[in-house]
């Protein structure tokens, strides 16, 4: 089974080291979710595999189809002290891949997404006397102020796979496995000289999900999603010191809520609500953390990431961190049977403390705006299109020395077929 889940990581590994990190938490997993902006109670159709697996028994018997890509134009502009950094760099690939087996009232699903961002920052021959402040490699080596750069590249790679029941009418289950991958690099040096630092890190782990659907009326359904955190261990190389440590990343569990109503025949609405547990406290295995204060030399240093201050007992899972909520809420129209317009909004809160944000990559509240289309040429087959617009709000640190702001936006187009 490991090794199935290591192939299809494996076909999309090169698309999502390209995948810019659009989002904090990537809650688009597909086009779909770009014009909508809400999928967490999506019935009837295969798409259902990514945030609602329960709904596929809604689905007529078959074999279905998804694949999809979504495409984003993103723009970072940051100051640090005296200097200011923009960043552009395209993202042409952020997949996915859906696979559902329905039969009388069960279903078997697959899947492989981006759950969490991932992809390359590149920051080269603007960043002078800053990165002597964010490295302090560069700073206590006494090397030369030249032109510089930092690139760093990461990914998730998530497959699923489950099964889905309805015992009654009003009545389903879901549940199932996730095998996570993890990958980053990290290269620090000065433009024409080569780099000075080059770390990388890599890891997988397992996880798991469970849901129920209540459909207390044939127009009405209620879904709960709960998913287990991942924690992904492996090692991680400094490549120029030639040593390595064992290392583990980490994505926190999440319930999702979700409602999906059709007040009328030609009209669906859609509402989610998503908590992810980025700030729980960790009670049963208490672990040390470091002890973080404020200063400019912390922020420097991505505001105590890796400080070399006492380590003390603590219940905190991640103390940089709190929950993150996510609400969404779209619609879909049913101009005609082969011709369907949605438009959906979403909000999501900052779940990182604004002094410990990394200004290079911000994790910063923002409001989505999407919309789009699905055309249906046969019954047998369909295309989806979409664009959204996430509007972040803009981060002040140390006095306003530091100023940190990024906008997306975001583009998808996705293929679904009834394969049998």
């Amino acid at each position: 089974m490991k090794r199935l889940f290591l192939f299809l990581g494996a076909i999309l590994f090169a698309s999502a080291m390209v995948a810019g990190d659009l989002f904090a938490f990537t809650f688009s997993h597909l086009p779909s979710f770009v014009r909508t902006q809400s999928r967490a109670a999506t019935i009837s159709t295969v798409d259902s595999v990514y945030y609602n697996p329960v709904g596929l028994v809604k689905m007529e018997n078959g074999i279905y189809l998804d694949l999809g890509d979504q495409m984003g134009m993103r723009r970072y502009s940051h100051k640090f002290l005296l200097a200011n950094y923009h960043d552009a760099t395209p993202s042409f690939t952020i997949p996915n891949l859906g696979l559902a087996w329905k039969n009388d009232k069960g279903a078997i699903f697959m899947s492989v997404y981006v759950p969490a961002g991932g992809g390359t920052l590149n920051y080269v021959n603007n960043l002078g006397i800053g990165t002597l402040l964010l490295q302090p490699a560069i700073a206590g080596a006494g090397l030369p102020i030249l032109p510089s750069k930092l690139k760093a590249s990461s990914f998730w790679i998530q497959s699923s796979v489950g099964g889905s029941f309805a015992f009654t009418d009003w009545l389903a289950v879901t549940a199932g496995m996730r095998f996570n991958m993890y990958t980053y690099e990290q290269a620090i040096g000065y433009v024409g000289v080569g780099n000075i630092s080059k770390l990388e890190r890599k890891g997988h782990g397992f996880s798991g999900f469970g849901g129920i659907m209540l459909t207390p009326t044939e127009k009405v359904n209620l879904t709960v999603l709960y998913s287990s955190k991942v924690i992904a261990r492996g090692k991680e190389v400094d490549v120029k010191r030639h040593y390595s440590k064992i290392m583990e990343e980490r994505l926190p569990d999440y319930i999702l809520f979700g409602l999906n109503v059709k007040p009328v025949e030609n009209i669906e609405i859609q509402a989610s609500y998503q908590l992810s547990f980025a700030g729980q406290k960790n009670y049963a295995n208490t672990r040390g953390e470091r002890l973080a204060y404020v200063g400019l030399t912390n922020l420097g240093n991505f505001a105590y990431a890796d400080l070399l201050t006492p380590t003390v007992g603590g219940n905190s899972e991640n103390y940089k961190y709190r929950n993150e909520h996510k609400m969404g809420l779209g619609a879909e129209f049913t101009l005609h049977k082969m011709f369907l317009m949605s438009l959906g909004v979403s909000y999501c809160t900052q779940e990182k403390y604004t002094r410990a944000q990394n200004p290079f990559d911000p994790n910063l509240r923002n409001i989505g705006v999407g919309m789009g289309f699905k055309i249906k040429p046969t019954e047998r087959f369909s295309i989806v299109l979409g664009a959204a617009k996430y509007t972040y709000f803009t981060v002040h640190m140390a006095f306003g020395l530091i100023k940190m702001n990024k906008s997306v936006w975001s583009f998808g187009i996705g293929l679904t077929a009834k394969v049998i």
